[in-house]
């Protein structure tokens, strides 16, 4: 008796869990609609209100940065070192993740920026922005070349020890 009542408390709870997991997967949307905004904000010293932005490509120092709520494009490249020899500043994407309006994608161009000082052409940055500083053709073909001037010293080596190899054979 002992017995059943134990395998039937056993199923019981196994069925609530089961229950409980079926209703929490179905109250579920996507990820972009029921992110918790609040969940997307950081407290920091001297509770200061965060926010993580990534910044990949033409900087100093890419990566993900924790940096104050309202922090503009100027200062997030700042806090990343600012842009490196090559960056294309006429073109920086935002790209943004909104669950009201959906992704969205914003380009920026801070050379303009910077002959007008016209603030309204820098945008604020939201939780979870990704900024993408390109590089110019120049930068490209410059690092084209590199690679082929690497390519040419490996060349030029293997053969050097091929000959050697061979006239120490004979």
């Amino acid at each position: 008796m002992q017995r059943i009542k134990r395998r039937s408390t056993a199923m019981g709870i196994l069925a609530l869990c089961i229950a409980v997991s079926a209703s929490a997967l179905g109250q579920q949307t996507s990820d972009s609609q029921t992110r918790n905004r609040a969940a997307r904000y950081f407290l920091g010293s001297d509770d200061e209100l965060l926010i993580p932005v990534n910044v990949w490509g033409f900087v100093q120092r890419p990566g993900q940065y924790m940096v104050p709520n309202n922090t503009d494009l100027i200062s997030l490249i700042s806090f990343a070192g600012g842009p490196s020899e090559g960056a294309k500043m006429r073109k920086i994407k935002i790209v943004r993740n909104d669950p009201r309006t959906g992704n969205r994608i914003y380009s920026v161009n801070i050379k303009k920026f910077l002959n007008t000082a016209d603030s309204k052409l820098i945008p604020a940055l939201k939780p979870g922005d990704t900024v993408i500083v390109k590089g110019t053709t120049l930068s490209w073909i410059q690092k084209f070349f590199a690679f082929l001037s690497n390519f040419a010293i490996f060349t030029q080596m293997v053969y050097f020890i091929a000959i050697a190899t061979e006239y120490l054979r004979q």
